[in-house]
């Protein structure tokens, strides 16, 4: 199913916004301030599918979805939950969901900032940009880059999540990112957004959303997006289309809910830079953020995907209820989206001089989900049990071709434009995936002493079916988790121990060995912490170990070798600090090793491509003497890491620091925000992260980004 997007405000100039904020600006000054208000869902009730209330800061909010769990509150979890709304998406601008995740200091990005693809790390360990879910259902977010346009929340929870959340297609362990879709509130909606971002790239979002009937059980929202234009990257332009549209209806004692949408993304002439270090006892100097290695006319990049989902729930009585979803996706792309790897010799010495591959790929991949389930409370004595039970199936299919183009020389600190050479048509298609998993869970959490002592048991039994190399692997997985509350409800001690079986990762371009689909495997988490609410501000500690087996390159192939054991500490922290200042942040440590490896081969050593000290602080102020006004700064610090499996080549540390400003106000009866957010202020030169071994990522440049949202 194909959404088109809302085209009618194609016609509305962006100079339009430049004229009204010029003629208006003078009269805002003296104009009552409005601050806008946030749309949530519609819920009759406080249930497992009700939207948690944001914390106070409006930053993040008090509770988040744990898969079949439903929604739970942040100091009920045996989990680190942290659960960014849509207002911090807002506030910073942030368009893609890596983006968003920028403000945890426990994940980090793989591939660099602009790139058409987003991968993570959270607690060390690889999340694809194919393993977001939405509503707790895998497969059905866009697979290459999700935007943020058509979501409420972005919910990340950390360490493995099968047993809640089912399994992910990529097989991922590090943590679980689940999207929230945007719905119809109480309150009537018509917001139009304009904005420009550095070298003229503009956008307008148009939110409409409105409920019908005499109770209000009808509610719709549309979303639609386009934008287009020149970015920060030289020579570079890029394109999205965006329609979203979600329906709920709320019956007596059911209710239905429908999300429709469809993404596009088109890029033109390059894409962020990915150089490959060959050969290097030290790191190079990082080129500029905005030098495009590879730019010319035939250099292009395409995804797309549409997705249809349909969630709903009936109360059973006696505090039962009955779930369903289903859902679909398909996703595709095309052209030279992988990055672009020049290859930079050690021989060249500090000149730039390097050898280029741009791989041209075409992929296809289709997901279809089902999940159904009972949840229910009841007592025995004086404990109080919530039950679910849930079975879920997803298949995942699809493949693609590709082929690596002959050599392009050109220099990464001074390029020059390319002819793409013989070579860049794509090769033959290959099916790499026809992939069934299946899940029937049980979970039952106990509430003793009026929820002063919780405990959380569970079991999964999986089944991973990989059609295409005629393998199956069953498992029961465990679950268990603590939460004790000895002085209150402001502070609860927790513990989890979890396991997971996840589907083996396939080998991507440019290894050797592309296509390649490792077995299932299994992965182990056990995590201590501490929350604790003062008055306005939440904050959590937590100490975790997880261990999964790993992966290694040899001989331009992955392979599978040893055990990757990551022992870390983390503290994370949201809400207000005092009346004017709200916090948003946190400091993780976590060392990473190889262990269990062949033959005792780097037995010890740490783990490439893992820093073991990374930290975002985010500070927000309100300006008391200017009322509506408010500024932000965020520091954003990544300690070296190692780029070798035998640790002889280590990439820096860097700090960046972003800055921003919101100003609510009015233009006449129209409630209006103005927002500035830029990001990398010093415009530092650095590389950012690593997506191989010697595989070094280019950091973003400076960048501006500015918008203005009407209330009609």
């Amino acid at each position: 199913m194909r959404v088109v997007p809302v085209c009618a405000f194609r016609a509305i100039p962006m100079a339009c916004m430049t004229m009204i904020a010029t003629v208006a600006l003078p009269a805002m000054a003296q104009a009552p301030v409005e601050t806008m208000k946030e749309i949530t869902v519609k819920a009759a009730a406080e249930t497992a599918d009700s939207l948690p209330a944001a914390a106070p800061g409006g930053k993040v909010a008090k509770g988040a979805r744990l898969g079949v769990l439903g929604n739970v509150s942040v100091m009920d979890t045996p989990f680190n939950i942290t659960a960014y709304t849509s207002q911090t998406i807002a506030d910073q601008q942030a368009q893609t969901i890596g983006a968003v995740l920028k403000n945890d200091p426990s994940v980090r990005t793989t591939t660099n900032e602009g790139h058409l693809v987003e991968n993570f790390n959270i607690r060390g360990f690889g999340v694809s940009s194919g393993s977001m879910a939405i509503n707790g259902a895998y497969g059905l977010a866009p697979e290459q880059n999700t935007p943020t346009d058509m979501f409420e929340r972005v919910e990340v929870l950390k360490g493995p999540g099968a047993m809640m959340m089912g399994l992910p297609p990529a097989g991922d362990v590090g943590g679980a990112v689940n999207l929230v879709p945007k719905r119809a509130g109480a309150t009537p909606l018509t917001r139009v957004t304009t904005s420009v971002a550095t070298k003229s790239n503009v956008g307008v979002h148009a939110d409409v959303a409105r409920r019908f009937g005499a109770d209000q059980s009808l509610g719709v929202r549309v979303n639609g997006v386009l934008s287009g234009g020149k970015t920060w990257l030289d020579h570079q332009t890029k394109r999205r289309e965006i329609g979203h549209v979600a329906v709920d209806y709320q019956g007596k004692g059911w209710n239905v809910e429908m999300d429709a949408y469809s993404l596009t993304n088109k890029v033109r002439k390059g894409a962020p830079m990915q150089p490959v270090l060959t050969g290097w006892t030290r790191v190079p100097k990082a080129p500029h953020g905005s030098t495009n290695f590879f730019y010319g006319e035939d250099v292009y990049g395409n995804t797309e995907t549409q997705g249809l989902i349909v969630r709903g729930q009936v109360e059973l009585g006696a505090g039962w209820s009955a779930f369903a979803s289903a859902g679909t996706a398909k996703h595709s792309y095309d052209g030279f989206i992988f990055g672009t790897r020049p290859v930079l010799p050690v021989s060249g010495g500090d000149s730039g001089k390097a050898t280029g591959t741009a791989y041209n790929s075409w992929g296809e991949y289709e997901t279809s989900t089902f999940e159904t389930g009972v949840r229910g409370q009841f007592a025995t004595g004086a404990i109080a049990h919530k039950v679910t039970v849930a079975a879920n199936v997803m298949n995942y299919e699809g493949g693609s071709r590709g082929n690596g183009t002959l050599a392009i020389n050109s220099n990464i600190y001074n390029p020059t434009p390319i002819i793409m050479p013989a070579g860049k048509d794509a090769s033959t298609y290959s099916q790499f995936n026809d992939d069934v998993m299946t899940a029937v869970s049980v979970a039952d959490s106990m509430w003793f002493a009026d929820g002063k002592l919780q405990v959380t048991i569970g079991a999964r039994a999986q089944k991973v079916h990989q059609k295409l190399s005629n393998y199956e692997e069953t498992a029961v997985t465990p679950l268990a988790g603590v939460v004790v509350k000895p002085w209150g409800e402001n502070v609860s001690l927790y513990a989890n121990y979890v396991e997971g079986l996840s589907a083996g990762t396939t080998v991507k371009a440019p290894y050797a060995n592309e296509g390649e689909t490792f077995k299932p495997y299994k992965s182990k988490q056990a995590e201590v912490g501490v929350k604790w609410a003062m008055n306005t501000l939440t904050q959590t500690l937590s100490l975790f170990q997880i261990s999964k087996p790993a992966l290694i390159e040899s001989n331009n192939r992955m392979t599978t070798d040893g055990e990757q054991r990551n022992r870390g500490v983390e503290w994370n922290v949201f809400g207000k600090a005092g009346k004017d200042i709200t916090l948003l942040g946190g400091m993780a440590y976590t060392k990473a090793e190889q262990t269990k490896t062949a033959k005792g081969l780097n037995q010890g050593k740490a783990q490439f491509g893992i820093p073991r000290l990374t930290a975002n602080i985010g500070v927000d102020y309100a300006i008391a003497a200017v009322p509506g006004l408010e500024l932000s700064s965020r520091v954003n610090y990544t300690g070296s890491q190692w780029l070798s499996q035998d640790n002889a080549l280590k990439l820096d540390s860097w700090t960046t620091l972003d800055l921003g400003a919101r100003y609510a106000t009015r233009f006449g009866a129209m409630p209006v925000v103005l927002r500035a957010y830029v990001t990398n202020v010093a415009d530092k030169e650095y590389f950012e992260s690593a997506w191989g071994a010697g595989r070094v990522n280019v950091g973003a440049p400076r960048a501006v980004r500015l918008s203005a949202a009407f209330d009609f």
